[in-house]
């Protein structure tokens, strides 16, 4: 009996590791693929920036039409990355605002 107690303690104490760990490369894992997904934002705000400019000063062969079209698009990604961050804060709150 004492040995199956030994037993079960260590596969308790490795299965609590790997949780840990696990949790630990899902925060990481989290907070890389919104730190690309904001660099995917900010990107496109200055390359379509930069084809506004360029527009605007006649440097660029682009019509006007394909410019809106990338303005467009660099406000959809803008307005949802405003959505997402408005989401987590919202989940954040919600969180804080739980009884222990």
């Amino acid at each position: 009996m004492t040995l199956n107690a030994v037993n079960l303690n260590h596969t308790f104490s490795n299965a609590s590791n790997q949780s840990v760990k696990s949790v630990s490369q899902t925060q990481n894992d989290f907070a890389k693929m919104f730190k690309d997904a904001l660099g995917s934002v900010n990107d496109a705000q200055q390359s379509t920036n930069q084809l506004v400019s360029e527009v605007a000063s006649g440097n660029s062969d682009m019509d006007l039409h394909n410019v809106m079209i990338a303005m467009q698009k660099s406000n959809v990604l803008l307005k949802t990355t405003v959505q997402v961050r408005d989401r987590v804060v919202e989940a954040y709150q919600e969180v804080m605002r739980m009884q222990v």
